[in-house]
């Protein structure tokens, strides 16, 4: 099923459209009550445990961090897959890798999946997104449901595409549509999707920003050309590495600045407490705490635990935390959950096993007296270099299986989160590994054989020239 589409749309186009709206009479009631706009931000790249509201130290958040305070935080959101194409792929469509089949840069997602945006356009209403980097471009199949999709602020360049600055004008592009929304009616709620790149490698803060987290550093190293950089590497010395990670946190709190204007739109327009906002990420990056610098190499926490916050003063309370484990998969259905729109036939991947499913997490969350959290099993897979990598973490474990490992690496690695949360000591060949093994083994061979049984919802997708060269430049190519 595929909702009406329209890429880089016009200012002018918009205001027709939010005309028609108003015209078509499009009802935005849920019972007796108005349905509320959703804005779902994803920030690429972003590791949980570099946010304030996830115990970081540094003042890198503060805006996601006081929408902590006044929502629900999941302390433990798994992402499906620790690269971008798949894991939004995910979050927006509510179907896991093994399902939605969208795992590498020559597939697309098939018109016959049913997205997130199509659920609410369908329910009335009007659906923009905005996004800034390539790997979540159209061609990936990523308008899908959209009215306006606009990427204009992807940068053209192969070479400049890692220290390009985006959010500036990413949110000035949302505040001007926000404004347009309004001036012309409000005639129905909006779904926005904002996909924020900055804190993507390159690294590249502002000096203000540089200068608010490592002050002090005389050193010379930057992170520009990341992936290829040959003085970013595992012996570096921790001085410089440090630097790194400085400025990693300056994106952050780059990004988390100009957050904090839509969030001011949004209260000057009169609607941020009848707006569902949820912010998360598709994966974090790695500091060679495994060897390996970036992401979409391994399965390790620190490209999987992903931030999820959500506001929505109506249903949830503020202040509330769940430690219990979530997915990325689980936020569609929660959204629809939370705006009182019942998911169209097609929608997620009904047909997986009721323990395999996409959750509505709203019972658990909303409400004076929320319902327990169920046990979640949350499953992530990759593919990279050859290896196909496969994983399953539940509350206290985890188990990742690697089909044709890296050099001297493992097949099989074991770990035992509550008493190793980094996963430094991997229990495979000890003498603790028989329980884990136990519990985990038979949930990730369910999982593998239930995925299998499904029908894939990708299509080959022939590559564009100018395209291959960003990922390229990103080290997405091979």
């Amino acid at each position: 099923m595929r909702a009406w589409r329209v890429v880089r749309l016009c200012g002018l186009a918009v205001a027709l459209a939010s005309v028609l709206w108003a015209l078509t009479g499009v009802g935005q009631r849920a019972g007796d009550r108005a349905r509320p706009n959703v804005l779902l931000v994803s920030i690429d790249s972003l590791r949980a445990d570099h946010l304030g509201s996830y115990g970081y130290p540094r003042d890198t958040s503060p805006a996601i961090d006081a929408l902590a305070r006044e929502g629900v935080l999941f302390e433990n959101a798994i992402s499906s897959a620790p690269w971008t194409v798949p894991a939004h792929m995910t979050l927006l469509t509510g179907l896991p890798p093994e399902v939605h089949d969208v795992v590498t840069r020559r597939q697309k997602l098939a018109p016959d999946a049913v997205t997130l945006a199509e659920a609410l356009a369908a329910a009335g209403y009007e659906t923009a997104a905005f996004v800034s980097g390539p790997t979540v471009m159209a061609h990936f199949g990523f308008d899908q449901g959209f009215a306006l999709y606009d990427e204009s602020m992807v940068d053209a360049s192969p070479q400049k595409i890692g220290d390009v600055v985006t959010s500036p004008g990413l949110v000035d592009l949302v505040n001007g549509w926000l404004e347009r929304w309004s001036d012309m009616g409000r005639a129905a709620p909006f779904f926005v999707f904002l996909h924020m790149w900055d804190v993507h490698y390159d690294y590249v803060p502002p000096p203000e920003y540089v200068q608010r987290f490592d002050p002090d550093y005389t050193g010379d190293i930057d992170t520009r050309h990341f992936e290829s950089n040959p003085r970013l590497h595992r012996d570096m010395s921790p001085r410089d590495l440090a630097h790194v990670i400085a400025l990693y946190d300056g994106e952050i709190r780059f990004t988390d600045d100009h957050l904090a204007r839509i969030f001011s739109r949004l209260r000057a327009l009169g609607v941020l407490d009848e707006t569902i906002v949820v912010v998360t990420s598709d994966h974090g990056d790695e500091f060679f705490e495994h060897g390996q610098k970036g992401h979409a190499k391994t399965l390790y926490e620190e490209v999987l635990h992903v931030p999820l916050v959500v506001r929505y003063p109506r249903r949830i309370a503020g202040g509330l935390r769940v430690a219990a484990p979530v997915r990325l998969m689980d936020v569609a259905p929660t959204i629809l959950g939370l705006a009182g729109v019942a998911p169209p036939a097609g929608f997620a991947a009904h047909t997986l096993d009721a323990g395999h499913r996409a959750a509505d997490l709203t019972p658990h969350v909303a409400g004076r007296a929320p319902a327990p959290m169920p046990a979640l099993a949350a499953f992530s897979a990759n593919r990279w270099l050859g290896d196909r990598q496969s994983a399953v973490r539940t509350a206290g474990a985890k188990l990742i299986r690697h089909a044709k490992p890296l050099p001297n690496g493992p097949v099989l690695e074991v770990f035992d989160l509550d008493r190793d949360p980094r996963e430094q000591q991997n229990l495979a060949a000890a003498e603790a590994a028989p329980p884990l093994l136990a519990t985990l083994d038979p949930l990730l061979d369910a999982w593998q054989a239930d995925a299998r049984r499904q029908t894939k919802l990708a299509q080959a997708r022939k590559p564009v020239a100018q395209h291959e060269a960003r990922l390229r430049a990103l080290g997405y190519v091979e």
